[in-house]
């Protein structure tokens, strides 16, 4: 749910009442002195890897930790209500970037740019985005062909990480952990889905998947439909500030400094790494040195790519352009760029799903005391996997082709307007049928896992400060639209199937407007290059990969080639994406990442 001005309004009287929220962080880390302090570990970025990081890194009472983030603490009203997280983009907790004009999408979105909301405060993304708790497909982190990140690898971190609720997620020593006294990160399965979801299950079991209880503890997602599980706790969301830097500031060889921008690493003549400049948000014109052995950059796909650019380590040609000193030529910086895509299709139903109308006292109280109520869903409800030439046996060691996420909720006008669409979008197409109030909609997400189009993210100018230039070239590849037409006919196959079909109108036809439906490929692809948008899970623009990789930026420890005492962990590390939410692989590979520093591997 999006409704901005609605959320912060009914959010705020209930929300600000608990000292839990408001209390949470006991002093200004704006005013945190580093002077004199030479730092063991600098860690840039407070989000699904940099809180891990520094939380794992500080464990070490010998060790003088700092963490720097960009933005504030995390007691906006909206960020803790999981129907309210749509109203955490687009305001002073998101970084607001857009991409540039895309060439083969986007075509019903403003300027056919996309928003890409990414997060500017404690907790980074885990704090805005849409709590989806999905580890991958096993065979995503074999596929990265690299030994110390298999799935075998990655499972002890994934079970490290987690505390899966027992009353929710079924058992299994082998691939979950229960145990409520280890793991940082809360997982469960909402306690009241809207009635559909169970529809939507037994129309995609009739098309050939099988319902499972646990698709985490799965060895392939292919063909996996189910409930999604989420980052929540009590019907309030769990962030990596929640699960790690509330324990990581209490101690005292911890230091946490917000509301500071980080401009480039520091080096000395030899290479190694001396320290970060910084730009505090209260002095934007000063310029501040922290001394550190060794920095971390986890600022994020954009963000550590953007820094490593500033700090002279990237494609010469980039460098020269800015007149940037050199410090290493390494060609794949900002570039191997990937996201995933999701095709927006709009059902209408009478069936009432999550929307503003569901913001009552009576609920925000229920929600606010209880943690429970509709106001506890992100809208994102049941989660199914496939690959496009079916689902048997034969493709178990295969990644599925397309996520399809089913979401009870009802579009608004502000939904529209964070995804960038044309307001005409919805005024043309959605509000006519919308405002009688008798009607509500149910949003279909196909998703693209592997997209075959790849961008790059390189400077806008030096002032680091500015937002980079962000060109993902969606849909650049033609296979990428005929798999999101494929995925498109398959949801519609699944939507005509009972039971759902006697509840549901697909809105397809109105909303592509006056293209001809003669030819169903031509009306799909006219379609997805309309309304298929990010689902905001940018990686891999600074590359791990083998040292003989040239267009690896760090190699397996995750050191920056060419330099000593830098690493970057965070999802731009990621050779190729996973198939899901990018969140919970993130903060393993933070997790894994920090056993690799302290063991200085």
């Amino acid at each position: 749910m999006s409704n901005t001005s609605i959320a912060e309004q009914a959010t705020a009287s209930v929300v600000s009442e608990s000292p839990a929220i408001i209390e949470r962080w006991k002093r200004d880390f704006s005013q945190t002195k580093t002077n004199g302090i030479t730092y063991d570990y600098i860690i840039v970025g407070s989000g699904s890897a940099g809180a891990v990081v520094a939380n794992r890194l500080s464990e070490q009472s010998d060790k003088r930790v700092l963490l720097i983030e960009a933005g504030g603490v995390d007691t906006k009203d909206q960020i803790q209500m999981p129907a309210a997280c749509g109203s955490c983009q687009l305001g002073e907790i998101d970084w607001q970037y857009k991409t540039t004009p895309q060439l083969y999408s986007h075509f019903g979105c403003v300027n056919q740019q996309s928003n890409w909301p990414r997060g500017k405060v404690l907790g980074g993304s885990s704090s805005i985005n849409y709590l989806q708790y999905v580890r991958g497909d096993p065979h995503d982190y074999d596929n990265w062909q690299l030994p110390q990140w298999s799935f075998q690898e990655m499972l002890k971190y994934f079970k490290k990480l987690e505390r899966a609720d027992p009353n929710a997620i079924p058992r299994n020593q082998h691939f979950r952990n229960h145990d409520q006294d280890n793991g940082m990160m809360d997982v469960t399965i909402l306690e009241e889905p809207n009635s559909t979801n169970r529809l939507f299950i037994e129309a995609c079991e009739k098309n050939g998947f099988h319902e499972t209880k646990d698709y985490n503890a799965e060895g392939s997602l292919n063909g996996c439909v189910s409930m999604s599980q989420i980052s929540a706790k009590e019907g309030k969301r769990w962030s990596t500030a929640s699960g790690y830097l509330l324990t990581a500031v209490k101690r005292e060889n911890f230091d946490l400094l917000i509301h500071a921008h980080t401009c480039r690493v520091a080096f000395d003549e030899q290479k190694q790494v001396s320290g970060v400049i910084v730009k505090r948000t209260s002095s934007l014109d000063k310029e501040e040195f922290i001394k550190g052995k060794e920095v971390i950059l986890s600022a994020g796909t954009v963000g550590s790519a953007q820094i490593l650019l500033l700090s002279g380590i990237g494609p010469r040609e980039e460098l020269q352009k800015h007149q940037i000193p050199m410090i290493v030529d390494l060609p794949g910086v900002g570039k191997n760029l990937q996201d995933h895509m999701m095709t927006i299709l709009v059902y209408l139903t009478h069936i009432p799903t999550l929307s503003t109308r569901d913001l009552t006292p009576e609920n925000l109280q229920k929600w606010a005391t209880q943690g429970k109520g509709p106001l506890t869903s992100s809208g994102g409800e049941s989660l199914a996997w496939c690959q496009l030439n079916g689902n048997d046996n034969s493709n178990k060691t295969q990644v599925p082709d397309i996520q399809m996420q089913f979401s009870p909720f009802t579009a608004d006008a502000e939904f529209f307007r964070i995804s960038n669409f044309k307001p005409e979008v919805y005024e043309q197409y959605l509000k006519p049928h919308l405002t009688d109030e008798s009607q509500w909609t149910i949003l279909h997400l196909p998703t693209l896992l592997h997209p075959e189009s790849k961008g790059e993210i390189t400077l806008a100018s030096c002032d680091p400060l500015a937002h980079p230039i962000i060109n993902p070239n969606y849909l650049e590849d033609k296979e990428d639209v005929r798999k999101l037409v494929e995925a498109c006919k398959l949801v519609e196959k699944i939507f005509q199937t009972e039971p759902l079909n006697s509840t549901l109108k697909s809105m397809a036809k109105e909303m592509n407007g006056d293209e001809a439906t003669e030819n169903e490929d031509v009306f799909w692809e006219s379609y997805v290059r309309k309304y298929t948008i990010t689902i905001c899970h940018p990686i891999g623009t600074c590359k791990m990969g083998k040292e003989e990789d040239s267009m690896a930026v760090v190699t397996s420890d995750t050191r920056v080639k060419g330099v000593r005492g830098l690493r970057v962990v965070d999802a731009s590390i990621m050779p190729n994406t996973i198939s899901g939410s990018t969140n919970i692989p993130t903060i393993a590979i933070a997790e894994r990442a920090s056993d690799l520093i302290k063991n200085n591997d």
